[in-house]
């Protein structure tokens, strides 16, 4: 019997077009384009033509339709599934005058690329005729996520793309993935299913990781994402098939009795269970139809068989010398994606010949369920764990089952590297968060398919077949529910139909849960500079590389995530940066406290309240949207351990949004102030170290304008230091040693670490490294003496890096009431150079530089120290004082100590119009000062104080703190400076 599909091919291979039937159109297609200074994407014009935002986009579209509708082969073709004329030219016919409320953006783009492509792909353009005949599809109004690119623009972007995803894998991430796998099977409680959720930001390399997983295993991959600029290109066959809504025939049928139950109300039920039925049909329709269909061809290298499936080749001959990584390869190269020159359709004919047999497939199947009464009545019972208990021991479930030994019964027979591995075949639905919309709504969620195809796949346990979900949008919470039960007002409006699975064992204890595996989240960064540095010859070349060329974008583009070296343009990457730090909004936002939140957090390295829950949706979108990248996820609370990453090129297009306008960044800290830090948010630090970065980064966006140039390759320490500090006090700055002065230095952002600095090497090369990637340094909240490092350098910038040329600023933030200065610090006596020329008292501990832990032995160069008494006031003392260590048996300390947190002292909040912000900001971002009886309460914690006389000290009288005995002076003030005391190893 022939198929409608061999049926539509015969009559377009009858009828081929031929272009000049398409004349009128086209020139109609080129005088609207050329009204436009650069010409509008496909995308843009469907757009336009749907939503009337542009004169004449509309009729465009209906005189395409009217072209179409007269061709030969329309008139002939078959009609849309359930439609009542006799040609497909009659349905273009009734479709031309509603198309604007019939169909959506995406497909009328679709159908544009394939009219006005050359060559014409008559099957192509066919196909797309078809796709606009979605039954009921409403368009969706709210605006892509990502801005679309112009035809020129698109197609570079895609072949940079493309070029760079067939490189080499670093395997970093395949090795943990597997090593996962073995850890979740490895576990001996009973499991839910064999299901990973890839959880990460967008670029950290999801996609390519799945891909590099199918050259190894036997592997279906469907790409769900949107239609639009994103990489590998969407199946769109299958993801709207998927997000099909209920055809009337279907809904007729399974609600023309519904069930009664109880109390409840009939028709709501009936309708949740609709939902239910559909659901499941879609899911295990698209399982079963996928793994029927996956039919491998053997390449023209097996030249005896080269025209005859895996299956059939496998079960024909005993061939044990192709083994399952070998299969897996020819399945590779059937399905990747081709290059993209004279294409418009980036995946290959087989792909998009298997995602039409699979989505053909799959609606009959889908249909014969519907209509099947025994497998609507699966769904009757809506209590905990019925559906996937009643799937389980169902007849159709048994036929799939069948489905599957068949496959996996061949490819055991493969020899393959570990057997120890349980895994023949994976499976994976990439951007999975798409199932949670139908076609034609974008505003509306519901995870109910989402659930439904995990609930088919849990039947599917047994099997040594992996199903990989892999999302980027912030639907964390539903595509990895919690184990802890949700809140009452989050399960509210969730019912049977898209409720997440009980996921009850019913063996042994039914209150059992059956375990879910932890969400894949091991994403490297910084893969390119890991490449460079694992070779040894790269390594030597880019150790020696001039300090001038850590700002240029093709070096920043090596740290982070590997998104940003995929392209060659610095143009691109500037602008593909600056729209995924906001969401893919087109303008940034100062009072959006997401947008604010996501590009403060890559200039200074924000942190969420770990304590907070209220932090949790914040976070779940700066994942989903703005490129936070996740650490880690506790599997029972759903708690997310995020960070911001040091990424040279992100921090540049943060500095280029908040400096764009003049009152962007006093809007920003406001933003930051009350709608973050106030609301319990944001980590405030300890001793004001979120207050002093923000001070630092000020200084360095100030230069911009001091320098005239928007993009700065080096500055001195100089520059610096005249922008940070208020005039008054700059004749004071210059008289510091010209060699610091002189010093480049390059910083854009922060980054943070937990550990102590390491004396010697180890400092020397985490100086060169941050100058490398152009950021500084936030130390640990225990360090003993420093809570910031900003490296310079001594060398000349356009010459061969010298290591030993590194040096540094180091700051410390105080916020207590009374001031300290670096005497007491260091330990050892300052020489007051300006404005007075006394000297400083020591205090009474050996001198942190004679430590063996104090980290920067072994730098030869001078330091300059920064001490920011930021809570208290000048007075009768200089709010700015310069002062130099006495010690000439070392390498000079030169220390700037300022008094007070206003533009008295800082110059930079005066330049960046920031002064009627900075307050309120110093106050919510400043630690609640907290009395005696805090202390009390946390010296239970006894062992908290390393000395005994510290573990016995008395509160003092009037309630200030406590003190110790000490033998030497009768009494140590417990609270004097304990974070500059440094202990030999």
């Amino acid at each position: 019997m022939t198929s409608l599909r061999d049926e539509r091919k015969a009559i377009i291979s009858k009828h081929p077009i031929d272009r000049r039937e398409l004349t009128i159109f086209l020139e109609s297609y080129s005088e609207f384009v050329s009204k436009f200074p650069s010409g509008p994407s496909c995308e843009e014009i469907a757009r336009a033509a749907i939503t009337g935002s542009v004169k004449g986009a509309d009729r465009l579209i209906k005189k395409l339709l009217s072209t179409l509708q007269e061709l030969d082969a329309a008139d002939e073709l078959p009609p849309h599934p359930g439609s009542s004329c006799k040609s497909l030219s009659d349905d273009i016919y009734n479709l031309r005058s509603r198309f604007s409320e019939r169909v959506r953006i995406g497909d009328i783009a679709i159908l544009l690329e394939h009219v006005t492509a050359e060559p014409i792909n008559d099957e192509s353009l066919w196909s797309a005729v078809y796709r606009l005949f979605y039954e009921d599809s409403v368009p969706p109004t709210t605006p892509p996520r990502k801005k679309s690119l112009s035809p020129a623009s698109r197609d570079l972007f895609l072949h940079d793309l493309y070029k760079d995803w067939n490189r080499n894998f670093v395997e970093d991430a395949l090795i943990g993935l597997q090593q996962q796998m073995r850890d979740c099977i490895n576990d001996t409680s009973e499991y839910y299913a064999k299901t990973l959720v890839f959880v990460q930001s967008s670029g950290m390399g999801k996609s390519r990781l799945a891909d590099s997983f199918g050259r190894i295993c036997p592997m279906i991959s469907f790409v769900l994402r949107e239609h639009g600029d994103g990489y590998p290109p969407p199946d769109h066959q299958v993801r709207d098939f998927m997000r099909h809504m209920v055809p009337t025939g279907i809904r007729k049928i399974a609600t023309e009795s519904p069930l009664k139950k109880g109390g409840l109300d009939a028709k709501e039920f009936s309708e949740r269970r609709l939902a239910s039925i559909w659901n499941h049909c879609l899911a295990f329709a698209i399982l079963q139809a996928s793994i029927s269909k996956c039919e491998l061809p053997v390449p023209s290298l097996i030249s005896a068989y080269s025209d005859s499936t895996v299956n059939e080749w496998v079960v024909g001959q005993n061939c044990a010398e192709i083994s399952l990584e070998q299969l897996a390869q020819l399945r590779y190269e059937e399905m990747k994606q081709v290059n993209t020159s004279n294409t418009v359709d980036l995946r290959s004919l087989e792909r998009i010949s298997f995602c039409d047999a699979v989505v053909e497939e799959a609606g009959r199947i889908a249909a014969q369920l519907a209509e099947d009464e025994e497998w609507r009545h699966l769904f009757n019972n809506e209590e905990d764990s019925a559906f996937r208990i009643a799937i389980k021991e169902s007849r159709h479930m048994k036929a799939l089952h069948l489905v599957v030994k068949n496959l996996i019964g061949d490819l055991e027979k493969r020899q393959r590297g570990n057997r120890d591995d349980n895994h023949l075949l994976a499976v994976v639905f990439d951007e999975a968060s798409s199932l949670f919309y139908t076609n034609g709504s974008s505003s509306k969620s519901d995870a109910g398919r989402y659930i439904a195809l995990n609930r088919i796949i849990s039947c599917l346990r047994e099997f040594p077949v992996w199903f990989f979900f892999l999302s980027t949008e912030s639907k964390v919470e539903k595509i990895l529910p919690p184990d802890i039960p949700r809140p009452a007002y989050e399960d509210l409006y969730l019912t049977s139909a898209n409720r997440s699975s009980a996921r009850r064992a019913y063996r042994q204890d039914p209150d059992q849960k059956l375990r879910v595996f932890p969400p894949f989240v091991a994403f490297p960064l910084d893969i390119e500079d890991r490449r460079k540095m694992r070779n040894l010859a790269d390594r030597k070349a880019e150790l020696a590389k001039p300090m001038v060329r850590f700002s240029e974008p093709k070096h920043m583009a090596m740290f982070g995530r590997s998104l940003w070296s995929a392209y060659t343009s610095a143009h691109q990457i500037y602008d593909v940066a600056k729209l995924k730090i906001i969401g893919g909004s087109n303008e940034y936002n100062p009072l959006d406290k997401h947008h604010v939140f996501a590009v403060l957090s890559f200039r200074l390295a924000l942190d969420t309240c770990l304590e907070s829950t209220i932090s949790l949706p914040l976070l779940r979108t700066a994942v989903g949207s703005f490129m936070r990248v996740v650490i880690s996820m506790d599997k029972r609370t759903g708690f997310l351990h995020t960070t911001t990453p040091s990424e040279p090129i992100l921090a540049q297009v943060a500095m280029e949004h908040l400096c764009k306008a003049d009152g962007y960044w006093p809007l920003s800290i406001q933003t930051l102030s009350q709608g973050l830090l106030q609301q319990g948010l944001i980590e405030k630090g300890l001793r004001g170290e979120l207050f002093s970065r923000l001070l630092l980064i000020l200084a360095r966006d100030s230069l911009r304008g001091a320098l005239g140039l928007a993009r700065i390759l080096t500055f001195t320490v100089k520059d610096f230091l005249l922008a940070l500090y208020a005039p008054d006090h700059h004749d004071f700055i210059q008289m510091i040693d010209v060699q610091i002065l002189q010093a480049r230095m390059n910083f854009t952002h922060f980054a943070t670490t937990n550990e102590n600095l390491l004396p010697g090497d180890p400092t020397l090369d985490l100086c060169h490294d941050l100058l490398r990637r152009c950021a500084a340094l936030q130390l640990s909240h225990n360090n003993p003496a420093f809570d910031q490092l900003i490296p310079i350098y001594f060398g000349k910038d356009e010459e061969e890096f010298d290591r030993s040329k590194c040096g540094a600023i180091v700051i410390q933030n105080k916020n207590k009431g009374a001031a300290t200065t670096p005497d007491h610090i260091f330990g050892e006596e300052f020489a007051k150079i300006c404005p007075s020329r006394q000297v400083g008292k020591a205090n009474n501990q050996r001198p942190i530089r004679q430590k063996k832990k104090y980290a920067f032995t072994g730098m030869n160069c001078p330091i300059l120290f920064l001490l920011f008494d930021l809570g208290t006031e000048p007075g009768a003392s200089a709010p700015v004082q310069v002062s130099c260590s006495t010690d000439s048996g070392r390498p000079p300390v030169w220390a700037i100590h300022s008094r007070g947190h206003t533009e008295t002292a800082f110059g930079c909040l005066k330049t960046m119009r920031v002064e009627s912000v900075v307050d309120t900001f110093f106050v919510a971002s400043a630690v609640e000062r907290k009395g005696v009886y805090h202390q009390m309460a946390r010296r239970n914690l006894v062992f908290d104080q390393m000395t005994r006389s510290s573990r016995y000290a008395s509160p003092k009288v009037d309630g200030s703190g406590y003190v110790e005995e000490s033998e030497n002076d009768g009494g140590q003030d417990v609270d004097d400076d304990r974070d500059i005391q440094m202990e030999d190893s």
